[in-house]
């Protein structure tokens, strides 16, 4: 009798914690933008005694926390299989030094170690971590074979501008206290095979995805200080409840571009990946296209080509229901980049960025940093090279992001849904200035009807009634609805798809 007793006890212990699982979800509290390591990033490579064998001690900065974590290492742009011995997180007491007694053990399928495929990603097994939100941690890997020595191109998978400081040392001390007597890059930064990280959050939770290049990836900022504007970003979501559950995630690249060329792999080839490939993506900030400008001098084509990859990105991002706000171009007069001409460019473009309905708002860091008495130039206060802010620039940018745009309420934000023709029609959106936006998505120019009735039936208004051009289109609802629940019907060929509008009862 007492064995059944324990048994059926531990059959109801398992049912609460699945029950418990099931009332969560998985959402990215941290991610980077992996890149391939190339001759001319030679900077960037680990330092003599190399990885194979050695352990790497990497410190990182969740923005939302829970109790469960995993974490996905990247292989992607290494041509032979990496083998990782053991890899532990810790929370980070700075400078390499950790707190042992919170020392855990990721698990690859069940176990210590595993390897990583040619051009590859592993996740590790979910791990029972107190995440808290805005902890440090530290990521200590022991690698294997395989791992590429140092020189060799193309090398490991790396991300250069951390803002971080990767710790080497020889043999297996994932358990080590300290890292005392280890080697960095010749450049101070830079982090290996490390991706992204997320955790059980509440099932209300989300993430905002940020695309951008150096600006964005911090550079000029004191390596492990975490002060990008992203960091400051993140803190004032953290601060306030509304806002507490949403990650943020840094897809910078200093020197990408995104259209074509640059230090590494363009926006366009990688937005998929750095946006929407991580769990819970709820909105996207668009903040890149400088160096496109810049290192050409900039044409009619150039700008074209940034605008058209712009509405590219808005249009899958709505296609799949998230939210997209984008930045305009900030000055860099001053720098090298700038002339008449790539000038003119950053104007045209950041024309279209302010006024284009693709975007559900615009977050301005242009007005922020520039100089008000020569708006081609960054403010002096602000100006770390005539290109990039300083640490006081990138604060304020932080700070000037307004958080409510980062709030769910009234009409949520859902997953829009999406036939396999193209079709899509998204979750209605509260802007800010109290509108109501619902966006659709159609693959041909056509008809279209966007009908709103009451839960009754009862029609309320036709918000579209006429042929749209193929792509991504926005309507607003003209008026105040009262409170209550409504029904929005939209009709596009053979295409045919209701949605639900709850608004508050004042």
């Amino acid at each position: 009798m007492p064995s059944f007793r324990c048994s059926l006890f531990a059959a109801a212990c398992m049912a609460c914690a699945l029950s418990a699982f099931a009332q969560t979800k998985w959402v990215a509290t941290w991610a980077t933008a992996p890149e391939p390591l190339v001759s001319s990033q030679s900077g960037f490579n680990p330092p003599a005694i190399g990885l194979a064998n050695n352990s790497v001690r990497q410190v990182l900065r969740a923005s939302i926390g829970g109790d469960t974590l995993r974490m996905r290492f990247t292989n992607e742009y290494t041509n032979v299989p990496v083998k990782i011995n053991a890899v532990t997180v810790a929370v980070s007491a700075g400078a390499g030094i950790i707190d042992t007694t919170t020392i855990r053990y990721f698990k690859f399928g069940g176990q210590d170690s595993v390897t990583m495929a040619a051009n590859g990603f592993v996740w590790s097994d979910p791990l029972a971590f107190p995440l808290t939100p805005g902890l440090k941690v530290e990521v200590t890997i022991h690698f294997g074979a395989g791992a590429p020595a140092p020189g060799t191109y193309p090398g490991v998978t790396v991300h250069r501008g951390s803002r971080t400081v990767p710790r080497v040392l020889a043999g297996n001390q994932v358990a080590a206290r300290t890292f005392a007597g280890s080697t960095t890059t010749s450049q101070g930064q830079g982090s290996w095979v490390i991706s992204s990280i997320e955790v059980r959050a509440p099932l209300a939770a989300g993430a905002v995805a940020i695309l951008g290049n150096s600006i964005t990836d911090g550079f000029g900022v004191t390596n492990d200080a975490f002060t990008r504007w992203t960091d400051v970003f993140t803190t004032r979501l953290l601060a306030h409840a509304k806002t507490s559950k949403v990650g943020v995630l840094n897809g910078g690249i200093g020197a990408g571009n995104l259209v074509s060329g640059g230090v590494s792999t363009p926006g366009s080839q990688r937005y998929k990946r750095d946006l929407f490939d991580h769990a819970g993506v709820k909105w996207i900030i668009l903040f890149i296209g400088v160096n496109d400008i810049g290192n050409t001098g900039c044409s009619m084509t150039t700008s074209n080509n940034v605008i058209s990859a712009f509405g590219q990105i808005a249009d899958s991002a709505h296609a799949r229901g998230i939210k997209v706000y984008g930045s305009p171009i900030t000055p860099f007069n001053g720098n090298s980049y700038y002339s008449v001409n790539s000038e003119a460019c950053r104007e045209r473009v950041n024309a279209w960025v302010r006024t284009t309905p693709k975007y559900d708002a615009v977050i301005d860091f242009e007005k922020v940093v520039r100089n008000p008495a020569d708006t081609s130039r960054i403010l002096t206060a602000y100006n770390n090279d005539g290109l990039h802010p300083n640490i006081a620039g990138y604060a304020a940018m932080g700070n000037s992001i307004d958080t409510n745009l980062f709030i769910e309420s009234g009409t949520a934000i859902s997953p829009a849904r999406v036939s396999p023709e193209g079709y899509a029609l998204a979750g209605a959106s509260r802007e800010a200035g109290g509108r109501t936006l619902i966006r659709f998505t159609i693959p041909q120019a056509q008809f279209v009807s966007l009908k709103v009735h009451s839960a009754r039936g009862g029609r309320v208004a036709e918000l579209a009634g006429r042929t749209y051009p193929a792509g991504s289109h926005a309507v607003e609802i003209q008026g105040s609805l009262p409170g209550g629940v409504y029904l929005y019907t939209m009709k596009a060929g053979e295409f045919s798809a209701t949605r639900k509008l709850a608004r508050a009862t004042r």
